[in-house]
């Protein structure tokens, strides 16, 4: 069954490593559901890596290899979709095309791309990937070794190094609110005071 006076759709949440994805994917779930929304389902992108495993499929860290990820998740995006089900993802999803095909296969996606510069991101990781990726302990890192593609007309960016977490969960739920409920898809950036610029 739909969620009662919604558009059903995803939310892709993309960027690059501590970024900020899982967070603000987190918090949205939370907010949607106070704000009575019924059938939600968090694909994050670590954790879709351990379903597909059980699935017998086992994806790398190159660009292909993520690539190919982005094209799992859209499947799975695509009967959760079918049931009735809205899906928030939160994926790194590195390369234009396949944030691109996923638009294409899922048909109605709200991309939120999260702007925050590699240093910034690098202070924030805990689990110290960034720092072997400067040492070249990684073959393939993804805004060290390899770049991110940036869309060109993500339907909301939100520059996280300069916007509290309180203020991108606002910004990100009323984005998602116009999204799901009145069909508003458009391309918006928002400064450090969550105000829109133009």
């Amino acid at each position: 069954m739909k969620n009662k006076k919604s558009n059903l759709g995803t939310i892709f949440i993309t960027g690059i490593s501590a970024s900020g994805k899982t967070t603000l994917g987190k918090r949205l779930l939370n907010d949607l559901i106070e704000s009575g929304f019924k059938n939600l389902k968090l694909l994050d992108g670590e954790e879709t890596r351990t379903l597909f495993e059980t699935r017998g499929l086992h994806f790398g860290y190159s660009v292909e290899d993520r690539d190919a990820h982005t094209r799992e998740i859209a499947k799975l995006v695509f009967e959760y979709n079918a049931k009735g089900i809205i899906c928030i993802v939160c994926a790194i999803a590195p390369s234009k095309k396949s944030r691109e095909q996923m638009r294409q296969q899922v048909g109605s996606l709200m991309e939120v791309y999260l702007e925050c510069p590699v240093e910034v991101c690098a202070k924030r990781d805990y689990k110290g990937h960034y720092s072997k990726a400067f040492k070249g302990l990684y073959k393939t890192f993804i805004g060290v070794t390899d770049p991110y593609e940036i869309s060109d007309h993500p339907q909301l960016v939100l520059k996280t190094h300069k916007m509290d977490v309180k203020l991108c969960s606002e910004t990100l739920l009323k984005k998602s609110l116009d999204y799901l409920k009145n069909g508003k898809n458009e391309y918006m950036m928002f400064n450090a005071e969550g105000k829109l610029d133009t």
